[in-house]
């Protein structure tokens, strides 16, 4: 089988410094240390933990490893993997996104009980443990202790090794990597259904569109605005679902200076574009659909939805009168435009968007910006964004639980905040810390659709669509069975072959 996807990220092997699109790569070697089903809910049917216990607060975690998992050089998993694995993704090498970084400032301490428990105390109390280890929010894969202390890390990108249902056969940098199945794997539902699987670079959408059709690829990745012409090519359209929103987000709107900061200003923006015009514009059915009403980081399939909220309507002329108020003064209002796989739709959405505002008097400038471009700028406390400043369309992981997307969001660099992007983020602290200590899944959720409702009457960002990941199929495919919600993690070994 040969998928052929848009981007492989930094094509690194060592898992604790992977970007979500570095999943697509090498995630096919490795299982989770938690496990999600189908419809994107935690399992332990998958994943290399069996069962996760919190105490009374969430600041002590108890982890039992299940029993017969071997690393594909027939060694067994042990106990001492997991704390290794712990250990590595919170250590100062470990770069993935919010989800490190929490852990390393967190992690008190962990320790092996025996050869299939681990013991995990925590400085504070966070009960997202579980979320942030399984594939949908932070990704922490299961790390050979043995093979790393044989071959180091620098001997793991030519020599890697997992306990995943793939096993890695070789690669050429900027161009493939090529697996074969792992026939050994403990689960036997998720025994890859085709012997070997190459995943193949191909940046531009036209030549995999090509590869589809001369039989050289099985399985590619789509843009929205290709899903109509593969149909008519016969192609089957294959979805994974809410995977990732889109919303404007703005930069430093913490700092009193910038026009972001004003409630007034960030509603005008957000009522100055008929959304439903965009949506229509950009968004076959089978691509997404807008946003509910409910506030970022909230969606239907988050806790704290509220099905109540509305979302927000097209109001130009309450928005011209906004940005009165506000005290807009001609000043150039640049956004910020990053297109991510998962957002190929992304500048020509922001073009529009950029059109709306102009018509209720904003000087609107659009930058395009690589992300680590944009990220290192926004990492430097210098970074002076302008007046306004938005990146809009930025694809954010859809995340059930809510905390990983606010902290990553929303709160202060120091609490392990990444894109500074709230107004108010010391009340963000407050409120993670808060609801992190809420063991109760159902008193935890009413908390969360209070400040949904908060958040909404801020207009802090502004959401635009809730977006399915497109594939189109050739024939010798019959069926996929890929995780909701998460577009990085593609279950490839659920690929059915046509009979």
């Amino acid at each position: 089988m040969t998928v052929a996807l848009a981007s492989f990220s930094k094509e690194k092997l060592y898992p604790p410094a992977f970007d979500p699109g570095g999943l697509v790569y090498f995630g096919p070697m490795f299982d989770f240390v938690i496990g999600a089903a189908p419809d994107g809910s935690l399992s332990n049917e998958t994943g290399a933990l069996e069962a996760w216990e919190p105490n009374d607060d969430a600041s002590e975690w108890t982890f039992t490893l299940r029993s017969g998992m071997k690393w594909h050089d027939g060694e067994d998993v042990t106990a001492d993997d997991l704390v290794f694995t712990i250990n590595e993704f919170a250590s100062p090498d470990a770069t993935c996104g919010g989800v490190c970084g929490a852990l390393a400032a967190n992690l008190a301490s962990v320790e092996a009980v025996d050869e299939h428990t681990v013991k995990m105390t925590l400085k504070a109390p966070d009960v997202n443990i579980p979320a942030q280890f399984g594939p949908i929010e932070g990704s922490i894969m299961l790390l050979p202790q043995h093979h790393v202390e044989k071959v180091g890390w620098d001997g793991f990108e030519s020599d890697p090794l997992g306990s995943g249902p793939w096993k890695f056969v070789s690669r050429e940098l900027g161009q493939s990597i090529s697996y074969e199945a792992n026939d050994d794997y403990w689960n036997e539902g998720h025994q890859p259904k085709f012997k070997k699987l190459d995943v193949v670079l191909a940046p531009d959408q036209n030549t995999r569109v090509a590869m589809l059709k001369s039989g050289e690829a099985d399985l590619i990745a789509i843009s929205p605005d290709q899903v109509p012409v593969s149909q008519s090519d016969g192609f089957d359209i294959l979805t994974v679902e809410n995977t990732v929103f889109s919303e404007i987000l703005f930069f430093k709107s913490s700092d009193p200076e910038e026009l972001t900061h004003k409630l007034e200003f960030r509603k005008a923006l957000a009522l100055a574009i008929d959304m439903d015009e965009v949506i229509e514009a950009f968004y076959p059915e089978e691509a997404g659909k807008r946003t509910s009403g409910d506030a970022v980081p909230f969606s239907e399939t988050t806790l704290g939805h509220d099905p109540d909220l509305e979302p927000y309507p097209y109001d130009p002329e309450e928005a011209k009168a906004l940005l009165k108020e506000a005290g807009y003064d001609g000043s150039t209002i640049k956004i910020w435009t990053v297109t991510f796989p998962d957002g190929p739709e992304q500048k020509d959405v922001n073009e529009a968007i950029a059109g709306f505002w102009s018509k209720v008097g904003l000087k609107v400038e659009i930058v395009q910006s690589e992300f680590a471009t944009l990220k290192e700028q926004i990492d430097k406390d210098g970074f002076d964004p302008a007046p306004g400043v938005a990146v809009t369309g930025f694809p954010t992981s859809n995340r059930p639980s809510v905390l990983t997307n606010m902290q990553s969001l929303m709160m202060s660099p120091d609490a392990g905040g990444s894109y500074r992007t709230y107004w108010d983020p010391k009340t963000a602290d407050t409120l993670h810390a808060e609801l992190a200590k809420i063991v109760d899944d159902a008193t935890r959720d009413e908390r969360l659709r209070e400040i949904n409702r908060e958040l909404y009457e801020q207009y802090w960002s502004i959401p635009i669509a809730m977006k399915n990941t497109l594939y189109a199929a050739g024939d010798r495919i019959d069926g996929w069975e890929p995780i909701s919600g998460i577009s990085k993690v593609l279950s490839y070994e659920t690929l059915r072959p046509t009979e």
